[in-house]
């Protein structure tokens, strides 16, 4: 695949295709597998108001998270970023809201083509979802016994009310404990380089997860543990992982388990890498570790690398799309 001068990456044709295009006429994929390390007490709430949902797998109680949990707080990430390096609205509409959208026209940037958007009201369009990210689970016990009892706050949000009295209203809150840890498989289907970068920095960049996030602060840390690099979808799951996953006590990365599954789904045509903890695969390949080094905001010139990736994929989507109407 070509690469420009500026960014000096050379990423391959496998995996990728040349520019978005809206009707996916071939499935390349790039599956990340993500280690989310829990680093502060983290509330995840699904139907449960004041914890997970949870899963029984290979005899032991996880908590359960759909994929909006994470992805939600990710696809902020990405706008920011858009929005820091946006100019002239050559990469995002001031009005675009991806929960109220505009008009397709004003719609077609990094977010909607990688993340999905449906358009309603005046003006009806979709854009699916490039990005697939299944159920995860911890990998780890979830103690649903370890309940927190706090104080409801009053509507000033203070503990006391005007005349001092102290709230006597309380409530438990089961969270994740740190030590914990998560895994999760994100699936770049149809996508491109510019789209996995995209995806990578909001991985590597988001870090406040779960419910009461803004008062929790830094709840996850993310990082990226392997790659698949395949010429169809090679859609992965986490649960199925777990069911053959034995945490062994006296080695506590899951390296091994996460390198011996991956070899367990791989297919002829897969191209499998990880870090030096995943056992029985390749190294990161160069052009992977320097886009993941300009994602996670490493490099001097990342933010002039990621711009420049940005600004020809969201170009040439513009270019695509409109002929549609």
């Amino acid at each position: 695949m070509s690469t420009n001068a500026t960014t000096a990456i050379d990423f391959p044709e496998k995996g990728f295709i040349d520019q978005y295009q809206f009707y996916m006429r071939r499935r390349p994929s790039v599956t990340l597998a993500v280690q989310r390390d829990v680093v502060d007490p983290l509330l995840i709430r699904n139907t449960e108001q004041d914890r997970a949902e949870t899963q029984i797998i290979a005899d032991t109680t996880r908590a359960q998270s759909n994929p909006e949990k994470f992805t939600t707080k990710e696809r902020l990430t990405g706008l920011d970023l858009l929005r820091q390096l946006d100019d002239g609205d050559d990469l995002i509409a001031e009005e675009y809201a991806y929960n109220e959208p505009p008009t397709l026209e004003n719609a077609i940037n990094m977010d909607a083509v990688t993340y999905g958007i449906t358009g309603t009201g005046d003006q009806d369009y979709g854009m699916k979802s490039r990005l697939f990210a299944g159920y995860t689970y911890t990998t780890g016990e979830y103690d649903v016994m370890n309940a927190e009892t706090r104080n409801k706050a009053f509507e000033s949000g203070t503990m006391t009310d005007e005349e001092g009295e102290h709230s006597q209203g309380l409530y438990e809150q089961v969270r994740v404990q740190p030590g914990n840890t998560f895994m999760h498989f994100l699936t770049l289907e149809a996508g491109t380089p510019a789209m996995l970068a995209y995806v990578l920095h909001n991985v590597l960049n988001t870090h406040g997860y779960g419910a009461r996030e803004t008062r929790s602060g830094k709840t996850i840390e993310n990082s990226i543990r392997a790659l698949v690099v395949a010429d169809q979808p090679a859609l992965l799951s986490v649960g199925e992982f777990l069911e053959g996953y034995d945490p062994d006590p006296d080695h506590e990365d899951i390296g091994d388990a996460l390198g011996h599954y991956l070899r367990a789904q791989e297919r002829a045509n897969w191209d499998v890498y990880g870090d030096e903890k995943v056992s029985d695969v390749e190294s990161f390949p160069e052009w992977f570790s320097t886009l993941q080094a300009v994602s996670g905001r490493e490099r001097d010139d990342a933010t002039q690398i990621l711009r420049e990736l940005l600004v020809s994929d969201t170009a040439a989507a513009r270019e695509n799309i409109p002929e549609l109407d």
